[in-house]
């Protein structure tokens, strides 16, 4: 009698055991999913600033000297984050 009941206790433990692995495993995968989304809107939103730098380029002409200097160091620093 005693064998039964250490073999429920034993199979409880395992299903147990079995919902945290398969929660641990959604969790996981769903976080990967979450990291493989942001680093598309990264690079689409990469792709937007470089647009913009290359947008503001073509109108040199309306800035002042010091405001195209921040330009220059804003964009240098952005084109070194990598």
């Amino acid at each position: 009698m005693n064998f039964g009941i250490s073999k429920a206790v034993e199979a409880i433990g395992n299903a147990v055991k079995s919902v945290f692995d398969f929660a641990s495993t959604v969790k996981k995968e769903q976080s990967e999913t979450e990291v493989i989304k942001d680093k598309h809107k990264a690079e689409a939103a990469n792709n937007i600033a470089e647009d913009i730098f290359l947008l503001v380029d073509k109108c040199r002409k309306g800035f002042t000297d010091d405001d195209w200097r921040e330009y220059l160091k804003l964009k240098k620093k952005f084109n070194n984050k990598d």
